[in-house]
C-alpha cells in the first residue's frame, strides 16, 4: 500500500514539474500554431507487364494457372499453348485483372474454349485470313440484342433464289439446311453451351454457303426488328413472277450450195416472197457475217416453204417453254461408244479396255434471260456424227463435230436465222466386174457441200 501511494505521488509530482516548464499563450495573441507537417500519398507506378514463362504442361495437355492478369495470360495462351497467328490489342494486354485458368484437353478444343473466356471478360476474338484479331468489345456490344423470327411463303420464287439474293444484304440469319454446320472450319465452331447473344449473330456463322441453302416452303429469318422491317418492305419486290418464254427452233440441213447462192441467200429469197423483211439493223449480230435477223408475222408460211423446197431438209424443230435464266438442251440423235483408256488390273496386271459412250447427232442448248425490254438468249447448237476411221486408231470411230455457240439479244417475236456451218464432202467409187483389167474398172467421183442453218424465234408469255 505504501510503494502505491509512493508510486502515485511520484507521477503527479512529475507532471507539475512538466507543465510549469511550458510557458503559457500570451492572451489576446493571434499568432496561429504552426501546422505539423503532412505525409502526401504518391502513386505507386505499376510493375511493368512481362510475359509468363512457358506453361507447364500436365498429362492429356491440361495446365492450371492460378492469380494471374488477364493481358499476361492471353498473350501465354496464343503465343505458348495454341500458337496461332494473332493480334493482341494494348487495352488487352493492359488488363491487370487477376483471373485463374483450369483448362482440360479433354473437355473440347483449346481455341474455343479461350474465345468463350475472352467473351466473359469483355473482349472479342475475328478471325481474318487466318488471323485472330483480339481487342476489346465496344461499350454497347454486351447488351442483349432485340431478335425477332420472320417466315414468309413465296409466292413465285424459290426460297433459294430469295436467300441467295438478300443474304449480303442483312447480317440475320436465313433458314439453312443443317448439313451446313458441318462444313464450317472447326476452328470456328463454338460449342452450344458457350453461345452468346452476340456470338450468334456473328456474321461467319449465319453466311452459309449458297449451294447449301434450304428448299423449304418457307423463308425463316432471325435478325434485328430493324432488319425484319427492311425485309417485310423488300421481298414483295423481289417475290415477283418470273419471265417465262416459248423457243421455237427450226434446223434445217441446206444442200448443192457449191454454187455461189449460199444457203443465207436461199433463205432471204424465201422469206421475201411471203411478205417478210429483212432487217437493216441486226443489233448486236451486226459484225456476225452467218447471223441474219427477221422479223415477220407469217413464219409458218415461210417454214412450210423451206420445206417444200428439196435443197432444204428438217432436221428438227424443238419447241419448249422454259423460265427466264433457266437452261434447256435438247438431244436429237444416238449414243456411239468409242474406245477409252485402258486400265491394269490384279497382280498379273490384265488390260481392261474402257468404253466411253459419246453423243451425236443435233444438240440444242439455249438459256433465255428475260429483261425489260429484250430477251438475251445463250445458245449453243452442235451437229455431229462418226465415221470409220481411215488413219490413226482404227479401232475407235472419228467424230466429225459442227458446233456454234453464241449469245444474241432478240426482241419479242422476233426470228433470227444462224448459219454457216458448212461442211464439204467428197466421195469416189470404183466399180470392177471381177474378170476384167484394172485398168478397165469403173471410176466416179463426187462432191456435195451442206450447211446447217438455224431458224430461231422467242416468244414472251
Amino acid at each position: 500500500m505504501k510503494r502505491l501511494i509512493g508510486v502515485v505521488c511520484g507521477v503527479w509530482v512529475a507532471c507539475s514539474v512538466m507543465a510549469a516548464d511550458v510557458p503559457p499563450l500570451p492572451q489576446g495573441s493571434n499568432t496561429a500554431v504552426p501546422a505539423l507537417p503532412v505525409l502526401t500519398p504518391t502513386a505507386i507506378e505499376a510493375a511493368p507487364m512481362s510475359p509468363l514463362k512457358p506453361l507447364h504442361r500436365m498429362k492429356s495437355g491440361a495446365f492450371d494457372l492460378r492469380y494471374v492478369s488477364v493481358g499476361q495470360l492471353v498473350d501465354l495462351l496464343y503465343g505458348d499453348a495454341m500458337r496461332t497467328p494473332h493480334v493482341i490489342d494494348s487495352d488487352v494486354l493492359q488488363d491487370t485483372r487477376l483471373v485463374s485458368f483450369n483448362y482440360d484437353a479433354t473437355a473440347g478444343d483449346l481455341r474455343a474454349f479461350v474465345k468463350v473466356f475472352l467473351d466473359s471478360q469483355g473482349f472479342k476474338v475475328e478471325t481474318r485470313d487466318g488471323v485472330d484479331f483480339v481487342s476489346k468489345k465496344p461499350a454497347n456490344e454486351g447488351e442483349p440484342v432485340d431478335r425477332e423470327t420472320f417466315v414468309y411463303r413465296p409466292r413465285y420464287r424459290t426460297t433459294a433464289y430469295l436467300a441467295k439474293a438478300l443474304q449480303p444484304l442483312f447480317a440475320g440469319r436465313f433458314n439453312a439446311s443443317d448439313t451446313v454446320v458441318g462444313m464450317l472450319p472447326a476452328s470456328d465452331a463454338v460449342p452450344p453451351s458457350a453461345e452468346t447473344p452476340d456470338a450468334a449473330a456473328s456474321a461467319d456463322l449465319l453466311r452459309l454457303p449458297q449451294d447449301k441453302l434450304s428448299q423449304a416452303d418457307e423463308l425463316v429469318f432471325t435478325g434485328k426488328a430493324s432488319e425484319v422491317r427492311d425485309l417485310v418492305k423488300l421481298l414483295p419486290e423481289l417475290d415477283q413472277k418470273p419471265g417465262e418464254v416459248m423457243v421455237r427452233g427450226w434446223v434445217f440441213e441446206v444442200s448443192n450450195t457449191a454454187d455461189k447462192n449460199s444457203a443465207f441467200s436461199l433463205v432471204a429469197k424465201l422469206f421475201n416472197g411471203v411478205g417478210g423483211s429483212l432487217s437493216a439493223t441486226n443489233g448486236p449480230t451486226d459484225t456476225d457475217p452467218t447471223a441474219l435477223r427477221f422479223s415477220s408475222s407469217s413464219l409458218n408460211f415461210v417454214i412450210s416453204a423451206l420445206n417444200a423446197d428439196t435443197r432444204f431438209t428438217q432436221i428438227s424443230d424443238p419447241h419448249v417453254r422454259v423460265l427466264s435464266g433457266d437452261r434447256v438442251r435438247l438431244n436429237v440423235g444416238s449414243q456411239v461408244p468409242t474406245l477409252g483408256s485402258i486400265s491394269y488390273q490384279g497382280q498379273g496386271g490384265t488390260p481392261v479396255q474402257s468404253v466411253q459412250y459419246q453423243d451425236a447427232g443435233l444438240i440444242f442448248d439455249v438459256r433465255p434471260t428475260v429483261m425489260a425490254d429484250a430477251i438475251q438468249v445463250e445458245l449453243q447448237e452442235q451437229m455431229s456424227s462418226f465415221v470409220a476411221t481411215t488413219t490413226g486408231v482404227n479401232n475407235s470411230p472419228t467424230k466429225n463435230t459442227r458446233q456454234m455457240q453464241t449469245t444474241v439479244s432478240m426482241k419479242d417475236g422476233e426470228v433470227i436465222v444462224l448459219g454457216g456451218l458448212v461442211q464439204d464432202t467428197d466421195a469416189a467409187t470404183r466399180n470392177s466386174p471381177g474378170w476384167l483389167p484394172r485398168f478397165l474398172d469403173g471410176h466416179s467421183a463426187s462432191k456435195g457441200r451442206t450447211e446447217v442453218l438455224l431458224v430461231l424465234q422467242v416468244l414472251r408469255l
